[in-house]
């Protein structure tokens, strides 16, 4: 095995007790959890531009929530161009 280095974050109450039950769900030392984590994540930055990464916790005011939550409720009709987009036809 290759040598080991130690590190030290901060993370919310909420993502410690998931990492807890995952894995002790899953027989899986948090050190290996973690280190795959980051691993999967830095290499994700590397190859995908910034727009295809989802932020894995959304902070909205309610006022964006509420209109995130209409156009999931209502979502507006699709543009003849995105129609033809999603079709694969091209001019």
């Amino acid at each position: 095995m290759g040598s080991q280095s130690q590190i030290s974050a901060t993370i919310s109450v909420t993502t410690k007790e998931r990492l807890d039950r995952f894995t002790e769900s899953n027989g899986l030392k948090k050190n290996f959890v973690v280190e795959q984590a980051l691993l999967y994540f830095m290499e994700a930055r590397r190859e995908l531009p910034d727009e295809a990464l989802v932020p894995a916790r959304l902070v909205v005011d309610d006022k964006v929530f509420d209109r995130i939550a209409d156009l999931v409720a209502s979502p507006p009709v699709p543009t003849q161009p995105l129609r033809e987009l999603m079709r694969g036809q091209d001019d």
